[in-house]
């Protein structure tokens, strides 16, 4: 029976001490990992909830992703990347790289789990092996910070999305030999303001749809507008869908359930919420209200439940972090 997006059951919630900015299940669900303003990850058990803080990271820990079988990989606001063997009872260190000489911004594992990307704040962009982090090659590099990166299912194709003030722009590239195939000017999310010249908005995550067929940009609707994913085709670059939310803000991820339907996680200031749609409609399947600003969402591998983490304050600047796992009922 396909998944109701709408019959979801809060499971438990676990407070951390600081702002969590990103989460990811292990390859065999075992354990969720979630990283934010500290150098320690928090590793979750699925099962019976006990927490523990993972060391490593000199900085705060930003873009996660799974790879390959038993492969986590964590990247920091230094420029490192972290591989944790998750084959046994907690997540093991199994390599940690200079990645970067400054902040990673964006990090994406290919469908076959082989090989990852990194992006940072200056614009780099790098391929590396996963199995022992070894560089493959330096991509062409972009002229202002890469905010979120995608692989092609097909193996040939690199999709990044840059944070350019005033026209936040996607670029899908030749992964051999970093040569553009097509740019995509994002004008709508960006929240440039003349006044402070600063970049408010920008695209703050990309995803692929399964097959590669829509590239997902997540952001806000201008300056103060709603939380918002624009759905864009792989290949010619048209608009496909905008899938906005009610609520003003921003969203920051986006997931594809294997059923058909998309999550995003989005927040603004004190409350945030995850909301689900069809790729195909407008109208959302399904919105829950949370307590705080939602970071980051993943679903677990079994595709039966979810995690969301959270960024708790009262003002702009959040100060403790959640953790809140889900599942679908029925």
């Amino acid at each position: 029976m396909p998944t109701n997006p709408a019959k979801t059951k809060l499971i438990i919630e676990h407070k951390h001490e600081v702002p969590l900015m990103s989460c990811v299940f292990s390859p065999n669900g075992r354990h969720l990992l979630a990283g934010g303003r500290d150098a320690s990850i928090a590793c979750i058990d699925v099962a019976n909830g006990k927490k523990t803080a993972l060391a490593g990271h000199e900085s705060w820990v930003g873009d996660m992703a799974r790879a390959g079988n038993d492969l986590v990989l964590t990247s920091d606001y230094v420029g490192h990347v972290i591989a944790w063997d998750c084959s046994g009872d907690l997540p093991k260190l199994r390599w940690n790289i200079e990645a970067h000489p400054c902040t990673i911004r964006a990090l994406a594992v290919s469908a076959d789990g082989r090989s990852f990307a990194t992006g940072d704040r200056d614009g780099a962009l790098r391929l590396w092996h996963c199995a022992d982090g070894q560089l493959l090659r330096e991509l062409p590099r972009s002229e202002h910070p890469i905010y979120g990166i995608a692989l092609h299912p097909d193996g040939k194709r690199i999709v990044t999305a840059d944070r350019q003030p005033k026209k936040p722009t996607i670029k899908v590239c030749d992964l051999a030999s970093g040569s553009e195939l097509l740019k995509i000017e994002v004008p709508e999310l960006s929240g440039y303001r003349n006044v402070e010249d600063i970049e408010w908005g920008g695209i703050r995550g990309l995803t692929l749809t399964p097959e590669g067929a829509l590239i997902i940009a997540c952001g806000r609707g201008g300056y103060d507008g709603p939380a918002s994913l624009l759905l864009y085709d792989t290949n010619s670059g048209k608009l496909h869908r905008k899938l906005a939310s009610t609520m003003k803000g921003f969203s920051y991820t986006a997931r594809c359930h294997r059923d058909g339907f998309i999550m995003a996680a989005s927040g603004e200031i004190a409350k945030g919420e995850f909301r689900a749609w069809h790729r195909d409609e407008d109208k959302s399947l399904a919105d829950t209200a949370t307590s705080g600003p939602c970071t980051c969402l993943d679903i677990h591998p079994d595709h039966k439940r979810f995690a969301i983490t959270q960024a708790i304050g009262k003002s702009s600047y959040p100060e403790t972090g959640v953790v809140a796992f889900y599942e679908w009922e029925g």
